[in-house]
């Protein structure tokens, strides 16, 4: 069991130790501190996507998966002859070598956070979280995959059938993740007075969610909302307690208003259209590009590093784009039925309790899939100058 040993302290110790010594300088620079916290979440950002994938593929280049399971072996003789023991011991021994970086990132990173935000929330929450997090993110790829695979076996796989298959499946796995965030968040139904201002104000805006769930987020300062399902009918509400105290309700009215014009705009489903349309368009170029070839040269570093270069795009340019567009519409939404000013409050009131104040570039605007709130801002109180003028002019004629 030295190979895991060593496994676990190169892929977790090493990236905790070096992002401890940067978060120490960090702290003790000449800066405010939402410009610390930004250089903070901007390393996060940066290192839990680049170090998993650098430790998939020391999996692969070292034979780690064939290593650790010839350990457990000796340690249980015959583990490795049970009905689909590879296929378990393979995804365990990736989804663990790939969580342990960011679980160093995250415990590195977070003495310097709560000590500049002031926050109470213990480690362990924060990995917790962070975990439950990374396994709902598993489960969908592992969906995703196994679907696939599924449709394949029993159909073919010809390339008609692979890019029918891939439709069908994306779009079930779109489907189903918002009700995955209900299973993997740690929430309590949200009871009492607080649950009647929040079905009062989802009233007013012409919505009965199935649930009200309340989410712990006042240990590490964390004002969020969102709303998971799509279906009608059985969509839930998710605020953070911090939310709930920081908010008027005007404010929260106008916050809840854009979670809800994510829904009216069916902005879920565009995003599962897009993955469509690239992933389709991956699997018809794959043998163009020369995929195939880099796999028989280089193994499965030939796959994966182009895979994850053509996921960059994806992720950042693409879907980044739509969603920093859908942000806008979002607001938009929610100025028209909450009010201009109730929104454009609300976002400064999210950036203030987020301490998110400072105002990020372009490509990490998209990276993170949201714009400046400054921007949020300025488009909101630019369209009710313009509809304030328009209705002017109405009257004026």
């Amino acid at each position: 069991m030295y190979i895991l040993a060593g496994a676990v302290l190169l892929f977790g110790l090493v990236p905790f130790l070096a992002v401890r010594l940067y978060a120490t300088r960090v702290a003790r620079a000449n800066e405010s501190v939402p410009d610390r916290l930004h250089r903070l979440e901007r390393l996060q950002q940066v290192t839990s996507f680049s170090l998993p994938i650098l430790s998939i593929l020391a999996v692969f280049q070292f034979g780690l998966i064939e290593r650790i399971t010839a350990g457990l072996e000796s340690i249980a003789p015959g583990i490795s002859t049970l009905p689909g023991a590879d296929s378990v011991l393979s995804v365990a021994v990736i989804f663990a070598m790939a969580t342990l970086p960011i679980i160093g990132v995250v415990l590195g990173l977070y003495p310097t956070t709560r000590s500049l935000r002031d926050t109470s929330a213990s480690p362990f929450r924060v990995v917790r979280n962070t975990v439950a997090g990374i396994a709902m993110t598993a489960v969908v790829i592992g969906l995703a995959v196994g679907g696939i695979l599924a449709i394949t076996s029993v159909v073919g796989s010809s390339l008609p059938v692979l890019i029918g298959g891939v439709c069908l499946v994306i779009f079930a796995v779109f489907g189903l993740t918002p009700y995955l965030i209900v299973l993997f968040q740690d929430r309590v139904p949200l009871e009492g007075a607080r649950r009647d201002r929040i079905e009062r104000l989802c009233g007013d805006l012409g919505y009965e969610p199935r649930g009200l769930y309340l989410l712990e987020g006042e240990s590490t300062k964390t004002a969020n909302a969102m709303v998971a399902g799509t279906v009608p009918g059985l969509r839930y509400v998710f605020l953070t307690d911090y939310l709930l105290e920081e908010c008027s309700d005007d404010e929260l009215r106008a916050i809840l208003a854009h979670e809800f014009g994510h829904v009216a705009g069916r902005h879920l489903w565009q995003r599962g259209l897009l993955t469509v349309g690239v992933i389709v368009a991956a699997v018809v170029a794959a043998e163009p590009l020369g995929i195939t070839a880099l796999e028989a040269q280089f193994g499965f570093a030939g796959f994966f590093v182009p895979v994850m270069a053509g996921y960059i795009v994806y992720h950042v340019f693409l879907l980044g784009g739509l969603a920093y567009w859908q942000e806008y519409r979002a607001d938009a939404y929610a100025a028209r039925h909450a009010g201009p000013d109730a929104t454009a409050n609300a976002l400064k009131v999210l950036a203030t309790a987020n301490d998110s104040t400072r105002e990020a570039g372009l490509l990490y605007s998209l990276a993170t899939h949201h714009p400046p709130i400054a921007a949020r801002v300025e488009a909101v109180q630019r369209s009710a100058d313009d509809l304030e003028a328009d209705s002017g002019s109405a009257t004026g004629g």
